[in-house]
């Protein structure tokens, strides 16, 4: 993280963020932390009730107007489901423009759920207007029991084991080699119901988890 954000002198202000008078976060810092709470579909808002974190200072975070401490970042990345690994950019990347465009295989940031859903980020930001993921599942794992609706659509391409995906009314169960699209906007569920790991690529517009 030294290597990462700029050396100033700053405070711990009340809420556990720390303060500064020049700009210190870095730029993809913020950027991430925006990006992940919008892809959540969250506002500042929704994030400031649930870390306890002031609005004022979430948005000058994503803004870079002020550099977060440990406490108050680890805060935001168990809030938004992520390790706080999530925020930081590769220091092998960050002055060459690959890591706006590349991904690498090693370097992919992971996003895990009590479900037993694994998802890595295959994109290279949330940013875009595609969201794109190596979905594992574990034996069991599901979306939840409720079937929810967002706008947009999905498709993805099964990789390995099986995948039952609920569309409505509709139950489809899919198969190694199988690939699907669906707006998202109609009701739906997933999960994996055989006994071994499935893996799939899965691809959202707009960013959505």
């Amino acid at each position: 993280m030294s290597q990462s954000i700029r050396q100033e002198s700053f405070s711990e202000a009340d809420d556990g963020s720390s303060t500064v008078s020049q700009r210190t976060t870095h730029p993809i810092i913020g950027s991430r932390v925006r990006d992940l709470r919008k892809a959540k579909a969250m506002t500042l808002q929704d994030v400031g009730r649930g870390t306890g974190l002031s609005v004022g200072y979430l948005s000058q975070l994503e803004r870079e107007q002020a550099m977060p401490s440990i406490r108050a970042l680890s805060i935001i990345a168990r809030f938004l489901g992520v390790n706080i690994n999530w925020f930081f950019p590769d220091p092998e990347d960050e002055a060459g423009a690959e890591s706006a465009v590349i991904v690498r295989g090693n370097k992919r940031r992971a996003l895990r759920f009590e479900s037993g859903i694994r998802d890595e980020l295959l994109s290279p930001s949330l940013a875009g207007q595609l969201e794109l993921l190596l979905c594992t599942f574990e034996p069991g794992a599901n979306s939840g029991n409720e079937l929810y609706a967002h706008r947009g659509e999905e498709a993805g391409y099964v990789s390995k084991g099986q995948l039952e995906i609920t569309i409505e009314e509709d139950v489809f169960l899919l198969h190694e080699g199988d690939s699907f699209h669906f707006d998202s906007s109609k009701p739906h569920r997933y999960r994996n119901p055989g006994v071994d790991r499935a893996v799939v690529v899965w691809a959202m517009t707009p960013p959505h988890y």
